[in-house]
């Protein structure tokens, strides 16, 4: 699209604005994880009505944080709606006036015409048009001095220099999703209106979930959008999650280029920013991939540094995630379920453009999934007949839902597990933490989160035909991952520990909200009465208990056993019951699923070998935290409460997909 080009004359991008709920709070944590400072701020004062900004300044990156001071303000609005997020993208041109004219031509809607501000020594002209989603274009022409941002409107602030070189250049990229079906449209977008070519496009699939890429550049080359569009053949992942999330499409994160991103990485890690794990795995054979490396790999493996194929080979880091336990306040951490571009940004080093290298890369998915299961994957579903078993008694053993490869790979990963392997670490200790560590000696082993901390584990135990199941026995439309525990019972029968006292899930679960959460008992081989396996008590779900005792919201481990042994019988008694226990037999790649409130226990492994399985705990869709006062005027808690993002209203998120991925997903049929 050759018309127009003189005109618009994008040379870059001039600044970002983003749409924050505190803009004051937003702008201690980019100056404190990230070292930005504070170089302008505008408010009533200087003609903002209604609104506090603040100009942020890094290299030659500036981001203008704006929060509303009154709900009817748009930054308001769009946080209500989006979280904080990017609002306007903001491009620097060198005639405005005919930049404007020329889009408004070519069918942009018009917001703001051109206005000029001027002061002592610059002068700057803007206007803006629609973009795309709630995103709007702001064009940006400047004569003079670039230290004074908009004349009249942000005062400049003195800061201190920098203390050596800014570790963050320019905005490299901007990273936009698209709803399903919206890429091509988006693209023409920029095409049409301001002249951008498509120079990229792929489609990427990585652990069942698919999404389409296309990428676009200014004439001038200086400013780069990646577009992601979900696939919606393959099970949903971190594109479906961030438009969920975001409440549409939007920018998901900006890339910001770095001329040392070894020196960088450690110069955020030190601030508290917290990088995602990348595999051992990777560095094997690295440079026999892309060549020789001009960086230390070791150096770049302690780092998780990931290395791209490019004209130029450039170094890529991916900021997965900025740690909630640095000493900085986390913006819009309340609105957090919402807004999270701050949080998917990645850090790239050389050169602009987009290769598939850092696209394929593997690993977890923070989002998670429906997928339409094959008719052999829908034989294996509970029946009506099961669903009915399962709310009367309690408990199911399912068809067999794993393959033996795949049973064989789970055990094989937990043996790297045991042996010090992981992709990621919790950022913080949770209170009530179950890990062992080889210095506890040859206990029954319990470790949590390990869906999280390693994706060798992670990435079978998300399988979708697993939450096709629970999602049948739960009635519900949707199941994620509430929360893993790998187990490991020696064969040693007079071991205390392996003894597991009767105990329901749900009343170490009182913060949730859901009364049809289940547990996954998913054993490594066949496992019998004689390995000590997970015992019922049948029907045990649907009795009531006996007052209002709180005390069970402890562990069953920090408890007496015959105190509990005692307390099964009198709920039994309470309810004329009987207690009958049903030993779950569960041949290997079977899975025994039970409700949150069956009565539960394992005997002695005395069969000669390890019992080793995962307990996979799920979650509907519907659940949430909510609170749940104890007797002693505290309320109870979770592990997650420490970990998990924040809700809008400021509650633990217990759909936050890095610790809680959605594995089912049902969606209606897409009907015309």
């Amino acid at each position: 699209m050759g018309k127009g080009t003189e005109n618009m004359d994008i040379r870059g991008i001039d600044h970002i604005e983003l749409y924050v709920g505190d803009a004051r709070q937003a702008a201690f944590y980019f100056s404190t994880a990230v070292g930005f400072q504070i170089c302008g701020q505008g408010g009533p004062e200087t003609g903002l009505t209604g609104q506090r900004s603040l100009l942020l300044c890094h290299g030659d990156i500036r981001l203008l944080l704006t929060s509303g001071l009154s709900a009817e303000h748009p930054a308001a609005r769009y946080v209500q709606r989006h979280g904080d997020g990017i609002a306007v993208v903001a491009v620097e041109v060198g005639d405005v006036a005919q930049a404007y004219a020329e889009l408004v031509g070519r069918g942009a809607t018009g917001v703001t015409p051109p206005t000029t501000l001027t002061g002592a020594d610059a002068e700057v002209v803007t206007a803006e048009v629609e973009g795309f989603a709630d995103v709007r274009h702001r064009l940006v022409q400047r004569t003079g001095s670039r230290s004074d941002f908009l004349p009249g409107v942000i005062t400049p602030t003195p800061f201190a220099a920098d203390e050596g070189k800014p570790v963050l250049a320019e905005v490299d990229h901007l990273a936009v999703c698209v709803p399903p079906g919206e890429l091509d449209e988006t693209v023409r977008h920029f095409e049409g209106l301001f002249d951008f070519a498509q120079i990229f496009e792929e489609h990427i699939e990585v652990d069942g979930q698919g999404m389409n890429s296309k990428v676009v550049q200014s004439p001038s080359g200086q400013v780069t959008v990646v577009l992601l569009e979900p696939d919606r053949a393959r099970r949903p992942g971190q594109i479906d999650a961030f438009l969920d999330q975001h409440a549409g499409g939007g920018v998901q994160h900006l890339g910001l280029r770095t001329d040392d991103i070894v020196a960088a990485v450690e110069s955020l890690g030190r601030r508290g920013v917290r990088f995602a794990g990348t595999p051992a795995s990777y560095y094997d054979a690295l440079e026999a991939r892309v060549g020789r490396v001009d960086a230390p790999l070791e150096r770049l493996r302690e780092l998780g540094v990931l290395v791209d194929l490019r004209p130029r080979r450039a170094a890529v880091a991916d900021l997965r995630r900025v740690d909630a336990r640095a000493p900085h306040a986390l913006p819009g951490a309340d609105r957090a379920a919402r807004g999270e571009w701050f949080r998917q940004r990645q850090h790239q080093g050389a050169v602009r453009g987009q290769g598939a290298g850092t696209c394929r890369r593997g690993g977890r998915a923070s989002g998670g999934g429906c997928v339409s299961l094959t008719p052999e994957e829908q034989a294996l579903l509970p029946s009506d007949d099961d669903v009915r078993h399962y709310a009367e008694h309690g408990w199911y053993l399912s068809k067999k839902v794993f393959t033996d490869d795949e049973v064989d790979a789970l055990a094989a990963a937990a043996q790297r597990y045991y042996d010090g392997e992981r992709d990621r670490r919790l950022p913080v200790r949770p209170p009530k933490l179950a890990y062992w560590e080889p210095s506890k000696g040859p206990v029954q082993r319990h470790n949590d989160y390990v869906h999280h901390e390693h994706d060798g584990l992670g990435a079978i135990l998300r399988k979708p035909l697993l939450g096709a199941v629970a999602a049948r026995l739960a009635e519900a439309d949707e199941i994620r991952v509430f929360q893993s525990t790998l187990i490991y019972k020696p064969p040693i029968s007079g071991e205390p520990s392996n003894i597991v006292p009767w105990h329901f899930d749900k009343h170490y679960w009182a913060s949730s909200s859901s009364e049809k959460m289940l547990t996954a008992f998913i054993p490594f081989h066949d496992c019998g009465e004689e390995m000590g396996t997970i015992t019922m008590v049948d029907g045990s779900h649907r009795w009531k208990e006996i007052g209002a005792d709180d005390t069970v919201v402890r562990h069953f481990a920090d408890r007496d056993r015959n105190q509990l042994e005692e307390m099964l019988a009198e709920n039994a008694a309470y309810n004329g019951a009987e207690i009958r226990k049903v030993p779950m037999v569960i041949p290997k790649g079977h899975v025994s699923f039970h409700h949150c409130r069956t009565y539960h226990g394992s005997g002695p492994n005395v069969s000669g070998r390890p019992r080793q399985a995962v307990s996979l705990h799920l979650q509907d869709g519907d659940n949430a935290w909510r609170e749940y006062p104890l007797s002693d005027g505290s309320l109870a808690a979770y592990n997650h409460d420490v970990l998990v993002r924040r809700t809008h209203d400021g509650r633990p998120d217990y759909a936050d997909p890095d610790y809680c991925p959605v594995i089912w997903r049902h969606r209606a049929p897409q009907g015309g």
